[in-house]
């Protein structure tokens, strides 16, 4: 068997996500393998290529304080001892979280069970399902 190395825990300020971390953390602490924390935004005033941006501040405003804000909650849940490095992206969540496993030779990804509100999670998909239906790595999901 592979000995696991790097762990991805793709983060949303969930309650999901955070129970993520901490198993993802205690999973790291025993077989000695480091974190990447990842939050994903779906979009950012950056990534529109129109001066004046046709989106609302609440969706495409700065990200970076609401971005900091979720990683840094995230961290409150990584044992002391484990090395976690934390990272942030814009996109599409489920795609991002591939990419970034695919770019960083991520060992396994951990991801939280659903951590939108029904109506959300049905409009836009459950990130988690598709990274466990699209992953080339395990996947396991906190509940």
């Amino acid at each position: 068997m592979k000995k696991l190395a790097r762990i991805l825990v793709p983060v949303d300020g969930s309650d999901g996500s955070g129970r993520a971390v901490a198993l993802a953390s205690d999973l790291a602490e025993i077989v000695g393998a480091a974190l990447d924390i990842l939050y994903v935004s779906y979009f950012d005033r950056e990534t529109d290529a129109q001066e004046e941006s046709w989106l609302p501040d609440s969706i495409a405003g700065p990200v970076g304080d609401k971005a900091q804000n979720i990683l840094e909650r995230a961290g409150e849940h990584v044992s002391t001892g484990v090395l976690a490095d934390y990272h942030h992206r814009t996109g599409i969540p489920a795609d991002e979280i591939l990419r970034f496993a695919e770019e960083n030779a991520s060992d396994l990804i951990v991801v939280g069970g659903r951590g939108l509100g029904l109506m959300e999670g049905f409009l836009l998909g459950s990130v988690s399902q598709a990274v466990v239906e699209r992953a080339i790595t395990s996947v396991v999901v906190a509940k």
